[in-house]
């Protein structure tokens, strides 16, 4: 089990302080909520079911212990694979089956999380903005894990199938604005400015900020 690594010293102590700084106890609680006010389109068994009953509905702040253990078994991603896309993941598989031995638990989880790895870059998300199963198993990068979860949220909203709470999330040009520099903001803020001083061409919001780049440097 990843609990029973060896501390971290010295460097590598100093990079995962520095990791785990980054964590939002709120972030981290809004991903939660979102997951348990969905509903699973497809039936589940009662692993599922009762992993996303533990969280609380009204949860505000979740802090880091708390959210893996929330998540580390998978079940709980499993519930959003199926709530958004179930046809993406076969949960008849034995990986999705508690197992009695700790040994095979283990390595069923680890599974599991890979299975949602694969759906969420299924669903379209950059890698960039997916973790790595043991990010999450093991603890080492759950800000990684909040940020995936905020953008699956953000991917799935956009589907004509989807049936949770409207506005969750921000439209993804938005939710990706914190990956740009102050600088390329400027510049695109710049066109924006360009654009409400007219009324002919797109919508600002229509323009990718790769474009707006682009754009500022031929003028």
């Amino acid at each position: 089990d990843g609990n029973y690594r060896a501390e971290k010293a010295g460097f590598a102590k100093e990079q995962q302080d520095k990791i785990n700084s980054k964590y939002d106890a709120d972030d981290a609680a809004k991903t939660l909520v979102w997951i348990s006010s969905l509903s699973p389109k497809t039936s589940l068994s009662d692993e599922f079911i009762d992993a996303v009953k533990k969280i609380p509905t009204n949860l505000k702040k979740c802090d880091p212990d708390e959210y893996h253990q929330y998540l580390m078994d998978g079940f709980v991603l499993g519930y959003l694979i199926a709530s958004v896309d179930p046809a993406s993941e076969n949960f008849s598989k034995n990986a999705w089956k508690k197992a009695t031995s700790t040994v095979f638990e283990a390595t069923r989880r680890r599974e599991r999380l890979t299975f949602f790895v694969n759906f969420a870059q299924k669903l379209g998300l950059d890698s960039s903005n997916i973790f790595q199963t043991d990010q999450l198993y093991e603890k080492t990068n759950l800000p990684q894990v909040i940020i995936c979860l905020s953008q699956v949220g953000s991917y799935a909203q956009e589907r004509p199938d989807y049936s949770g709470p409207q506005g969750f999330w921000a439209t993804r040009h938005h939710a990706n604005a914190r990956n740009f520099t102050d600088e390329q903001l400027k510049q695109g803020e710049g066109i924006i400015g360009l654009q409400m001083g007219s009324n002919k061409g797109a919508n600002a919001s229509g323009i990718s900020f790769g474009a707006r780049r682009h754009i500022t440097e031929i003028i």
